[in-house]
């Protein structure tokens, strides 16, 4: 009986291991990153890393050609490692805004996501942004 088990074991193992071998950080980025290139309002990217939230902005003036996903995905990506260098005390009021190739990037603490949504015009009163279409998974 015990080796049935222990194959059982293995496979699920090995089905937990390919799963996290496929595993991307920042899985949903590319997504966000497109929407909010694509609209003219901000996008929220909750929980980018735990207790770290990204509003996406197209920044005004900004004109078509915007760069390939690729580009903007180094630059937000640049810009997060950049506000996790700065004081955290920033991060919970109101956090850091990047700007580069036609967007926007405000970095922050999760707790601080109802003060930063309301003032970029988030609507209703749970400090929420318009709904938008879903995330591809």
């Amino acid at each position: 009986m015990p080796i049935p088990n222990k194959r059982r074991r293995d496979s699920v193992a090995e089905t937990f291991l390919s799963a996290v071998k496929r595993c991307e950080p920042f899985a949903q980025l590319n997504t966000k990153l497109a929407r909010a290139r694509s609209q003219d309002e901000p996008v929220l990217y909750a929980q980018v890393l735990p207790g770290l939230d990204v509003l996406l902005c197209p920044v005004r003036g900004a004109q078509p050609p915007y760069p390939e996903i690729g580009e903007l995905r180094r630059a937000c990506l640049d810009s997060i490692e950049h506000a996790l260098e700065q004081p955290i005390a920033g991060l919970d009021n109101g956090g850091y805004w990047y700007e580069a190739n036609g967007l926007g990037f405000l970095i922050f603490a999760s707790i601080a996501r109802k003060k930063v949504l309301s003032e970029f015009g988030a609507a209703g009163s749970a400090g929420q942004l318009a709904p938008s279409a879903p995330d591809a998974p």
